[in-house]
């Protein structure tokens, strides 16, 4: 007669054989959102030498730093994002920042990474469906969260 394995809270129910020690040692991200940078003009002056050139080294894969902005009057779930020599950028939107500060506010780590530009206007569809206000494509990322 064929043995059953029956699930244990916080097991993963999986044929063969599991190595709960080894999954556990694992470093996961989650990704949480696919956004862009808030107030990017208002934080780095485009028009200038030292904001192009800033710009232009924001390539795809380069590591941003996210800081919970708790002493923002204008927004009490604010989350700016600087760039890992203190540069800031501008902030998550608004309207997508809840959570993510909520669960930084819990103690959550998260990790943020400069994204592809879209190749035309016409090939983002879903990014103009869901697109905030506030969000400047210009500068689009992703935000992960450490597992």
């Amino acid at each position: 007669m064929a043995e059953h394995q029956i699930q244990e809270t916080g097991q993963a129910l999986r044929s063969g054989f599991f190595d709960r020690d080894a999954f556990k040692q694992k470093g996961r991200s989650v990704l949480v959102l696919k956004t862009a940078v808030a107030g990017l003009y208002y934080h780095v002056d485009s028009n200038s030498d030292e904001g192009r050139e800033l710009l232009e080294n924001l390539t795809p894969g380069t590591e941003l730093h996210l800081f919970r902005d708790t002493d923002n009057e204008h927004d009490q779930w604010a989350i700016s994002v600087y760039t890992t020599d203190n540069r800031e950028l501008g902030y998550v939107t608004r309207f997508k920042n809840e959570t993510i500060s909520r669960l930084m506010d819990y103690g959550k780590v998260f990790h943020a990474y400069v994204d592809e530009l879209p190749e035309s206007p016409k090939d983002f569809t879903e990014e103009r469906r869901t697109r905030t206000p506030t969000e400047d494509y210009k500068l689009p990322f992703s935000i992960y969260m450490d597992d």
